[in-house]
């Protein structure tokens, strides 16, 4: 109930009451009937993803398990049933080539929510569930009129809102799942039918398909969750978004430079290197995961924290994305930390998770991370364009409810007079 109570406060608290300092030091605690250890920081990255002391399996709380995940899907594998699964992920999602498949498909969605903004004044949040949503969808050979499809974004959105609520918004989350897994099947069985004909190398197309180990293929229902798995990730990037707009009014310095950079590039919106040191300053520093669970698989030590087998261990996401033994003045928002680092440099740096650690390959670490970066870099630019304006109002943020994001969702509008669509 602590953690309920405290949201992203939770750790902090205990590693404060526990250690009585801000080091790395693992700690011992109970959660959920069991001992419990948090480790934080770089030191302790390795030591979370390595497959001989770690386990995942059952891990994650049932409630968030089954309404965020689904049932059966790849966050809750180990071993070899893990890694095969985990190969079709990177091929889908993490190789390069599908990288540049979906860029050109989130500028255009970007690109209509400004110019939407000019009659429309929205919520950065709502419009980018939109954006990303339909963007995901089309890109992993999902067809439909954007009412369908815009549907289902929600959907999605809706069921990484209530992952931590246990109130009407978890509930929503659990219809929005059931809904969801039979609409995903469907697709699933129309590919393998053939009246579905998504393109070889598309999300949709690969699921349907996919063999596990033993030669078998995934039943509907999962092959569709693991689908979802290759979307649903991406529309929740909406609330880095939302924090993105936050961290531009708050520092209009940095809107400025992306702004120019923006310019200087003739209008468009991605790979700005300015722009996504500023995506990246946003994804160090906002608060949306704040822990991995797992089991001990053995007895081991860690800095001197005795784990036994069957405890629960938790990394500290938010803590050693904000640890001051790894980054210079953590709390302050600064890119310049970004600048000049590529984004396989970003993603090596330990002390740097917000979408996991260790390899993509083998570990647990998101295979969009890459997707992730270039469609919030392409939003930071929109939202330096000249033309759109942040709202002030309301951008305070609840630390203490899960998941969470500025308290209006950061509202947006674009002055008519501006350059709004199709540069």
């Amino acid at each position: 109930m602590s953690l309920l109570r405290l949201g992203y406060r939770f750790l902090p608290t205990l590693r404060a009451e526990r250690t009585g300092a801000d080091d790395d030091r693992p700690f011992g605690f109970g959660l959920l009937g069991r001992k419990a250890h948090a480790l934080r920081g770089s030191g302790a990255v390795p030591t979370f993803y390595d497959p001989e002391l770690i386990e995942r399996h059952g891990a994650m709380p049932r409630p968030i398990q089954g309404s965020l995940f689904g049932k059966g899907s790849v966050h809750s594998l180990d071993g070899d049933a893990h890694l095969a699964r985990k190969e079709l992920f990177v091929a889908v999602c993490y190789e390069q080539e599908q990288v540049d498949r979906i860029k050109p498909l989130v500028e255009a969605e970007v690109r209509e929510a400004v110019a939407r903004w000019a009659k429309y004044p929205d919520r950065v949040y709502d419009s980018m569930v939109i954006a990303y949503g339909r963007a995901s969808l089309r890109w992993a050979g999902i067809e439909g009129p954007d009412s369908e499809l815009d549907v289902q974004a929600k959907r999605l959105g809706d069921i990484v809102e209530g992952f931590g609520h246990l109130n009407l918004d978890h509930a929503r989350a659990w219809v929005d799942r059931y809904r969801t897994d039979a609409w995903f099947a469907r697709l699933i069985r129309e590919q393998r039918s053939g009246r579905r004909t998504a393109a070889p190398g598309t999300a949709l197309h690969e699921w349907a398909v996919y063999r596990e180990p033993d030669g078998s293929l995934l039943d509907p229902r999962t092959a569709g969750l693991e689908l979802q798995n290759c979307i649903r990730p991406h529309v929740a990037v909406a609330r880095f978004a939302a924090f993105a707009a936050k961290d531009l009014v708050e520092n209009p310095q940095w809107r400025e430079r992306v702004r120019e950079e923006t310019l200087a590039h003739g209008g468009s919106l991605t790979d700005g290197p300015v722009a996504q040191a500023v995506a990246q300053e946003v994804r160090r520093l906002s608060p949306f995961v704040p822990m991995l669970p797992a089991f001990a698989r053995t007895d081991f030590e860690v800095d001197g924290e005795q784990v036994a087998a069957g405890d629960r261990v938790v990394l500290d996401v938010l803590g050693t994305n904000t640890d001051p033994t790894s980054w210079s003045a953590p709390e302050d928002f600064d890119p310049e930390r970004f600048l000049g680092t590529s984004k396989a440099e970003a993603e090596a740096n330990a002390s740097f998770i917000p979408q996991g650690g260790a390899d993509v390959r083998s570990g647990h670490r998101c295979p969009g991370e890459r997707i992730v970066v270039d469609s919030l870099t392409t939003t930071v630019a929109a939202l330096c364009l000249p033309e759109v304006e942040i709202s002030e109002k309301d951008l305070d943020v609840d630390v203490e409810t899960m998941p969470t994001m500025p308290r209006s969702g950061a509202v947006v509008r674009t002055r008519r007079e501006g350059v709004t669509a199709g540069a």
